[in-house]
């Protein structure tokens, strides 16, 4: 069973910025599925900001596909691993990496019910700035990380916000800020630790 693109070997650190990417990677693709159908679209009232957010949205999503998984391949991937131990256990990264990314699926869960509307692209947005720029992670592994103004395309909520035509978006746009915040939060806390059964024992000579 291949999965294409592969996770590569990293630090165990690392599989937090991977869990926060497989949730985003995975919002997008439902983004752009919708934006496709005609089902969603980006309107914050000004035609130039709509294009050069979703012109961003698609160019990180072009990225990513040749970087990281989505959710479902993860569950696919993790079913499989499972499969192939006979102990049925995953590996502490693969562990690491499902309770990071559980923990920010847990954290939007307890803020967004079903059916509440919200804005996928700013989640999307408001997450990697808060992650790269507030808390300063190191996305060394994907550098095009760095190559989106996060603060610009941030900036095009925030004259919506304040805009009389769209006084709507004030309330949601103030919630997808909170609800992102809390999801950040929530991973920066989160600590996987090993299980001190797996460490290996030493053979009696």
């Amino acid at each position: 069973m291949n999965f294409n693109p592969q996770i590569k070997l990293k630090l165990l650190r690392d599989f937090k910025t991977d869990a926060l990417l497989i949730y985003i990677k995975t919002v997008i693709e439902e983004l752009l599925e919708n934006i496709k159908n005609g089902t969603y679209k980006i309107d914050l009232g000004n035609n130039e900001f709509n294009l050069e957010i979703e012109e961003n949205i698609r160019t990180l999503n072009s990225h990513l596909s040749k970087t990281i998984i989505n959710a479902y391949e993860l569950k696919a991937f993790m079913s499989y691993s499972q499969m192939k131990t006979k102990s049925n256990k995953l590996l502490p990264n693969d562990e690491a990496l499902v309770f990071y990314y559980n923990s920010i699926v847990k954290q939007i869960e307890t803020k967004l019910q079903e059916g509440d509307i919200w804005i996928p692209e700013q989640i999307i947005l408001a997450l990697l700035s808060e992650w790269i720029l507030e808390e300063n992670k190191s996305v060394t592994l994907y550098p095009f990380l760095n190559d989106i103004d996060y603060l610009k395309l941030l900036s095009h909520y925030e004259n919506a916000r304040n805009s009389e035509k769209k006084n709507s978006l004030r309330e949601n746009i103030i919630e997808m800020y909170k609800i992102s915040s809390a999801m950040i939060k929530r991973l920066k806390n989160s600590k996987y630790r090993v299980d001190p059964s797996r460490k290996s024992k030493k053979r009696s000579k």
